[in-house]
């Protein structure tokens, strides 16, 4: 006599509350219904595509994001040395100005200055820098830095009248603004 076991259902009996019925070919909490099946399956195959869509586009944002990041570093990656070497065109150009109120303008001395001044300037404009030219123009507080207003009608209001320090540019950034006197109109004093 063969024992049966215990969890084996018996082939005579039917099945109680307690075994339910299961269809295996129907998932358990799926439709009976082949056609909202598929609905179901194509609805989230339309949710994964879309969010799959999402994540490519934020991808793709972000590698033209870090690429605009490592080429703007490469480009402005001599900027504080530019910044540091301004003082020392100023200091060439107060002692230019000195030399040429005390000696003649043929003075060799005076001439080699020039001349290394000049290729100083040729030199760091290979990298980018360049003299913000003020002196004429109208006033603008992206590349200007007001330090006082002139009364004038020599000149239309908002337009610089003298420059104090030359101010720079490094390709198409300012990097330190000219400090320029502007003119008003007469009538403003």
């Amino acid at each position: 006599m063969t024992r049966k076991k215990e969890n084996e259902p018996n082939e005579n009996t039917e099945p109680t509350e307690e075994q339910p019925v299961q269809n295996p070919e129907i998932p358990e909490g799926a439709s009976a219904e082949p056609g909202d099946e598929l609905e179901a399956l194509r609805a989230e195959s339309n949710d994964l595509l879309n969010r799959l869509q999402r994540v490519s586009a934020d991808y793709m944002n972000y590698q033209k994001r870090v690429q605009r990041d490592i080429t703007q570093a490469k480009t402005f990656a001599n900027e504080q040395l530019m910044k540091e070497l301004l003082g020392v065109i100023d200091d060439m150009e107060r002692a230019l100005d000195a030399a040429r109120a005390n000696n003649n303008e043929n003075d060799p001395l005076m001439k080699g200055m020039q001349m290394v001044h000049d290729n100083f300037l040729q030199v760091l404009g290979k990298f980018g820098l360049e003299k913000i030219e003020a002196e004429g123009q109208p006033f603008d507080p992206e590349m200007h830095s007001a330090l006082m207003q002139q009364p004038t009608d020599e000149v239309p209001p908002q337009t610089v009248v003298q420059v104090a320090q030359n101010g720079y540019r490094l390709k198409d950034r300012t990097i330190r603004p000219a400090s320029v006197i502007v003119s008003t109109s007469p009538e403003a004093e």
